[in-house]
């Protein structure tokens, strides 16, 4: 079941980040718990954030789609909205905050600060993913770029990103309902996305976010 929306987005040990991890645990955080009163208004604002989003994507200043195809635009595609994808996750830091290259799609690189890594349980699977930052703007304004198995079927073939804030307990959530594809999706002539690193591949379907356009390559 898929949703349309008219519019134009408790420390645990330090561990490497891999592509993804097999094993279980019930120390590994699980989906957020929500009671019928919380989940009804996490749907209300996150069907709002939709909204803006569309109005964004259909205003010639803001927009990333060619002219043609924002002229048709009547609102990006979502799965339906899903609960057991969204989690708050502890946050725990790199040894060291190094600087990486990550490959752009057209050959460039650009560089992104490594801040550490998220662990969450899905069904029984667990996944471990890198978050990074820009060098520049807000220092707790973080980014998880990650592939997943939609990729290429409902979601862009180049992964799909994710926004997230570090709170002050040292924790982020990771609501990946707000997963979005990047702009290369919309005009491949025009932008130059970033492409996930490989290790931040999560070996399931995150049927969460935002789906392709109708009609675009995924």
């Amino acid at each position: 079941m898929q949703q349309r929306v008219r519019w134009f987005l408790i420390p645990l040990g330090l561990v490497l980040a891999t592509a993804w991890l097999g094993c279980g645990g019930d120390k590994v955080p699980g989906p957020l718990a929500m009671d019928p009163d919380e989940t009804e208004r996490w749907e209300i604002a996150l069907v709002e954030w939709r909204i803006e989003k569309n109005e964004a994507f259909s205003d010639p200043q803001l927009s990333p789609l060619p002219n043609d195809v924002r002229e048709e635009f009547e609102g990006l595609d979502y799965y339906f909205p899903a609960a057991e994808f969204r989690y708050r996750l502890p946050l725990v830091a790199s040894a060291t905050a190094d600087t990486v290259e990550l490959n752009l799609r057209k050959g460039e690189t650009a560089a992104y600060i490594n801040r550490g890594q998220i662990r969450f349980r899905h069904g029984d699977q667990t996944c471990e993913l890198t978050v990074y930052r820009s060098l520049q703007g807000n220092p707790d304004a973080l980014w998880l770029p990650f592939y997943d198995l939609t990729n290429g079927e409902d979601t862009y073939r180049g992964g799909r990103y994710l926004d997230l804030d570090l709170a002050a307990d040292g924790t982020v959530e990771v609501d990946f309902n707000k997963a979005y594809n990047p702009l290369c999706a919309y005009d491949v002539e025009r932008w130059n996305c970033v492409l996930p690193p490989a290790a931040n591949t999560v070996a399931l379907r995150v049927e969460a976010g935002e789906k392709l356009l109708d009609g675009a390559k995924p």
